[in-house]
C-alpha cells in the first residue's frame, strides 16, 4: 500500500524516493549496514581485478600492515571525536538553574499557546502537541470556508474552499502518522516537516491581501484565527526538532561505541598475526586472503559508516528545516494551487 504521507514529502523536496528513504527513513542500521556491503564488494571485486595477487603484493611491500594501522589510529581518533559530539548534545542540559526556569517557563508558554489554539489539554507528549496543532489548523480552516461561505465574490470562495481543502488533507495525514508514534522515533519529526507551514502563511496572507475590499469583519477575523495557529507550527517544530537532535546524537555516540571494540579489535589483529601465507585457497574463485582483508578493512571502517548513517538524517533535517519563519527558503515547498 503506498503511503500519501511518503508522497506528499517526496513532492517538497529535491529527492527522489529512494534517495529520500536512505537520507530520512530508513533505519541507520540498514544504512551503515548498505555501505559496509558496498565498501566490501568494492574492495573484493578492485582485488580480483588488479592484476597482481594480494598474497604477491603482501609479501612484496604488506601494505595491508600499513593501511590497518592508519586505521587503529584513526578509530582511536574517531571515538575521542564521538565522545566530544556526546558532550555537545548534552551541553544543553548542564545550565544553571536561572537559565533552566527560563528554558522551563518558554515550555510551558508554548504548550499554553497550543492548547489555547486547539481548545484541549492533551498528554504531554510532542506527537499529541502536533496533533493538536494539526487539528486546530484543520478545524480554524473549516470555520474560515464556512465565513466566507456567504461572501458575493465567487473567486474568494472558490480559494478559500481549495486553501481549506489543502490544510485539512495535510494535517489529517499528519495526524493518521502520528498516531501511534513516540519522541525520539523519527516519525514524529517526520510529520512535523511534513506540514509546510510557511506555504500555508503566505498563503492565507495572499488571500487576505489580495480580497480585503471584500472581506467582513467576521470573515477578516477568520482569517486571523488561521494565520495565528499556522504561526505555531514554526516554534513548535523547532522545538521539537532541538530536542530530537539532541536524541540523535547521543544514539549516534552510542551506536559507534557499540561498534568500536569489534573494529578496533580487528584491526589490532591484522596488523599483529595476519601473515601473507595464511588462508590459502580460493571460494567463488577469490583467493580466501582477499576475502578476509576486505572483510576486516570493512569491520575496522564501521565506526565511519554508523557515523555516516546518522549524519545523513541530522544534515538532511537541518537543511529542511533551516529557518523558523515565513519564508519559503526551497522552490519545492511552493504549492501553488491558485491563479493568483
Amino acid at each position: 500500500m503506498s503511503n500519501p504521507e511518503a508522497s506528499n514529502r517526496q513532492s517538497r523536496t529535491d529527492e527522489n524516493r529512494f534517495r529520500l528513504w536512505i537520507l530520512l527513513d530508513a533505519h541507520r542500521v540498514v544504512v551503515a549496514s548498505g555501505l559496509a556491503l558496498t565498501v566490501f564488494f568494492g574492495l573484493v571485486a578492485l582485488g580480483v581485478l588488479t592484476p597482481s595477487s594480494l598474497r604477491v603484493t603482501m609479501q612484496e611491500q604488506d601494505p595491508t600492515e600499513t593501511v590497518f594501522q592508519a586505521l587503529v589510529g584513526g578509530i582511536i581518533t574517531g571515538v575521542s571525536l564521538i565522545i566530544s559530539i556526546a558532550q555537545l548534545a548534552v551541553s544543553r542540559e548542564l545550565a544553571q538553574a536561572g537559565n533552566q526556569r527560563d528554558r522551563m517557563e518558554e515550555s510551558l508558554k508554548l504548550q499554553k499557546d497550543v492548547e489555547n489554539a486547539a481548545n484541549q489539554i492533551g498528554e504531554p507528549s510532542p506527537a499529541t502537541y502536533l496533533i493538536l496543532l494539526s487539528a486546530a489548523s484543520r478545524r480554524q480552516a473549516t470555520a474560515l470556508e464556512k465565513a466566507v461561505s456567504d461572501n458575493d465574490n465567487a473567486t474568494l470562495r472558490e480559494r478559500v474552499s481549495q486553501f481549506a481543502n489543502r490544510v485539512s488533507e495535510n494535517a489529517a495525514g499528519i495526524e493518521n502518522e502520528l498516531a501511534d508514534a513516540q519522541f525520539g522515533e523519527f516519525a514524529v519529526i517526520r510529520a512535523a516537516l511534513n506540514y509546510n507551514y510557511s506555504w500555508k502563511i503566505y498563503a492565507a496572507r495572499r488571500l487576505r491581501i489580495d480580497h480585503e475590499e471584500s472581506l467582513s469583519s467576521e470573515e477578516a477575523d477568520a482569517f486571523e484565527r488561521v494565520q495565528n495557529v499556522l504561526q505555531l507550527f514554526g516554534p513548535a517544530q523547532e522545538y521539537f526538532k532541538t530536542h530530537y537532535l539532541q536524541w540523535e546524537f547521543v544514539n549516534l555516540s552510542r551506536a559507534i561505541m557499540y561498534v568500536t571494540p569489534l573494529a578496533l579489535t580487528v584491526a589490532i589483529a591484522v596488523v599483529f598475526y595476519l601473515e601473507p601465507e595464511m588462508f590459502p585457497g580460493r571460494v567463488l574463485g577469490v583467493e580466501n586472503l582477499l576475502w578476509v582483508v576486505s572483510g576486516a578493512a570493512t569491520l575496522a571502517a564501521l565506526p565511519l559508516f554508523v557515523f555516516i548513517s546518522y549524519m545523513f538524517r541530522i544534515a538532511t533535517i537541518s537543511k529542511r528545516t533551516g529557518a523558523t519563519g515565513p519564508f519559503i527558503l526551497r522552490d519545492s515547498e511552493r504549492l501553488d494551487v491558485f491563479d493568483w
